[in-house]
């Protein structure tokens, strides 16, 4: 067992100012082992592969196919209108986190707007994240979601704990877990410690950025990290923690500070 929690970089969010391959060799310089990949489609997962192996990375995340980024998508799963591109992005995620050795893949809601989306997305997200969980479970992948506060992304389905853990009961299935985010929860519903808690058995996987800015962990901000991270350590210290904060220059002297390892 792990005796810290570890970190992993998120390469679309940290080291902005280089191209997006030259980020693994930052990652490594600067002391990571882990990196996650929140929109990898765009890239090569050969080249991704390659770069990772050069630098001795791992990743431990990316996301499904969300759709169309810039016409708004983020994410399909929710959506009616989209069920054929949903079920077709599954086998790609699959392949790119096969490629990438990743092991967990999370499936992003959407935003329901047009009202046959709207009054079917409960049922549709059920439909999707059935057949997503087990198309994943077949390939070693685990399946997450992750509940995002109305803030950040107006209209997100999923958008709170209540929820998510229903709709994981209702699955049954225990390839089905909830991606933690602390930024997000903040805004959701605060009680971080209690929320944490309540969700024990459900959480597989971290992230982390403070409130409200988004910046790193050591900002001035809501949270206060230094004890969210005893209380993680003490919850599960084998969750991993993804660092998906915006920073274009990061410096990292906090994570050791904080009790992290990389």
């Amino acid at each position: 067992m792990s005796r810290l929690n570890r970190v992993s970089a998120n390469l679309n969010m940290l080291f902005t100012n280089v191209p997006f391959l030259e980020r693994y060799k930052l990652a490594a310089a600067a002391g990571f082992k882990l990196v996650e990949v929140s929109l990898p489609y765009q890239y090569d997962a050969k080249e991704m592969r390659a770069e990772a192996d050069k630098y001795n990375l791992k990743h431990t995340l990316i996301n499904a196919p969300p759709g169309n980024w810039e016409a708004g998508f983020r994410g399909q799963s929710a959506l009616r209108s989209t069920v054929q591109q949903f079920q077709e992005s599954i086998p790609i995620a699959i392949s790119y986190a096969k490629i990438l050795d990743c092991p967990r893949v999370h499936v992003m809601a959407g935003i329901p707007k047009t009202d046959e989306d709207i009054q079917h997305a409960k049922a549709t997200f059920l439909d999707n994240l059935r057949f997503a969980t087990e198309k994943l479970k077949e390939n070693d992948i685990l399946c997450l979601i992750e509940p995002i506060n109305a803030i950040t992304i107006p209209g997100y389905y999923l958008n709170n704990y209540d929820q998510a853990v229903e709709i994981i009961k209702t699955i049954d299935s225990p390839n089905l877990k909830i991606q933690f985010d602390y930024f997000h929860a903040q805004q959701i519903c605060g009680q971080l410690s209690a929320s944490l808690t309540k969700l024990r058995g459900h959480i597989g996987y971290i992230q982390v950025a403070q409130v409200p800015a988004r910046g790193d962990c050591a900002t001035p901000g809501e949270i206060n990290y230094n004890f969210i991270f005893s209380e993680l350590q003490k919850y599960d210290s084998e969750l991993i923690v993804g660092l998906e904060y915006s920073d274009a220059t990061p410096h990292f002297e906090w994570v050791p500070g904080m009790n992290l390892e990389f």
